[in-house]
């Protein structure tokens, strides 16, 4: 009887200091989609320098490595924003992405044929990390991210 009691007063107590844990409040999906795309963004970023500095230091092998990772990252970005209207704080996105989303998807495509480029044998002379981020990346910009603040 004794170690029944102990045992159930010993689970009480346990449970009692666990669910806080388990009550914390979970991202919602459309955090989670937001988060998802951060992160997209923020890798797309560093392989777009990773690019630059294998461009600089005429090394074609990482050159073409780092553009098939972004080959292969732009094939994720429609994933990022398959909950509609997944606009929490924090996020840039516009509206318009899910009001146009037949345009958003060709400039998805679009970034995705410009980085397969860059995997192609001769692509690294010709990059220009200021030309490909104006002409595909701020292609789709200009039109669903709302503009940085001061």
């Amino acid at each position: 009887m004794k170690f029944c009691f102990r045992f159930i007063s010993a689970l009480t107590v346990s449970l009692l200091l666990v669910s806080p844990v388990y009550s914390q409040d979970q991202p919602t999906p459309e955090e989670r989609a937001y988060e998802f795309r951060h992160g997209l963004f923020e890798t797309f970023g560093w392989k777009l320098g990773q690019l630059a500095g294998a461009k600089a230091k005429g090394d074609e092998t990482a050159f073409v490595k780092h553009a098939n990772d972004l080959a292969f990252l732009s094939t994720l970005l429609e994933e990022g924003f398959q909950i509609e209207n997944s606009l929490p704080e924090g996020t840039r996105a516009k509206p318009e992405i899910w009001q146009d989303y037949a345009t958003f998807k060709e400039k998805a495509q679009t970034l995705n044929e410009a980085a397969t480029a860059l995997t192609e044998s001769g692509a690294m002379k010709g990059f220009d990390i200021q030309d490909f981020g104006s002409k595909i990346c701020g292609g789709c910009h200009k039109k669903f991210r709302l503009k940085e603040e001061s």
